[in-house]
């Protein structure tokens, strides 16, 4: 790696608050390189809520090696640092019956799709003061319901079940993503939000998440491409119809 990162590498998107607040207080290395382990393993799923066992970790090999440790050892080791993770609020740890129990990333999409699926969460009311870079960071994030009626149109509720159905499969970055492009194309319907999400689970997440803006953030028009999406969606709508 004395080269550095190739052209192209994955980028892996962690919570803010870990790169922040929660990193002044992760007084552990194990602990650190056991959480960004787990999210790296959570994101590659590409689902909400995703989820990793005990097992998994325990078997992976670059766990073994970052920890130095092997068989009895390395149980221990990952256990205290997943346990302290979930006491700092940055892991969700979930029991389930007659099954080893589940890791999570604690985040709001992953605790309501964990609550609809009808499992227990033992809710952990950690919340730390958050430094911010800017002002503008700390505001409060539009919810993808509220986000979809502030900038596309109407909510019924089909578009609401939909849109909830959504944060289920993708990311929710990637749900407020996708509603924004479609507000820019002036293509107003769900749709044309879903198309955009399907192609970014076939093609993968796209870069301007990936380097750290989301759905709510201001638009790049050098890397939006909404409006050649917004062709191609008109098109093969076109040819359905004539079908």
């Amino acid at each position: 790696m004395k080269e550095g990162f190739p052209r192209g590498v994955n980028f892996t998107p962690v919570p803010d608050p870990l790169l922040a607040s929660l990193l002044e207080e992760i007084d552990s290395m194990n602990e650190l390189k056991v959480i960004l382990r787990t999210v790296h393993a959570l994101h590659r799923q590409r689902k909400v809520p995703a989820s990793i066992s005990f097992s998994d970790l325990y078997s992976d090999r670059t766990v073994a090696g970052m920890l130095h440790a092997s068989g009895r050892e390395l149980e221990e080791l990952v256990q205290s640092a997943v346990n302290s993770a979930s006491n700092h609020g940055i892991l969700l740890i979930v029991e389930t019956d007659g099954m080893e129990s589940q890791i999570f990333l604690n985040t709001e999409p992953v605790r309501r799709a964990l609550v609809r699926s009808g499992m227990d969460i033992a809710r952990k009311h950690y919340e730390p003061a958050e430094t911010w870079a800017s002002t503008e960071a700390a505001l409060d994030k539009l919810d993808a319901i509220t986000f979809y009626e502030h900038n596309v149109g109407h909510m019924t509720p089909l578009i609401s079940e939909n849109i909830r159905t959504a944060l289920e499969q993708h990311p929710e970055d990637e749900v407020l993503l996708a509603i924004r492009k479609a507000a820019e194309a002036n293509a107003r319907n769900w749709n044309y939000i879903a198309a955009i999400l399907r192609r970014w689970a076939i093609e993968g997440r796209p870069e301007e998440l990936d380097h750290g803006r989301d759905g709510t953030a201001e638009r790049d028009l050098k890397e939006d491409r909404s409006d050649q999406f917004y062709r191609e969606y008109l098109k093969r709508q076109r040819a359905r119809g004539a079908n």
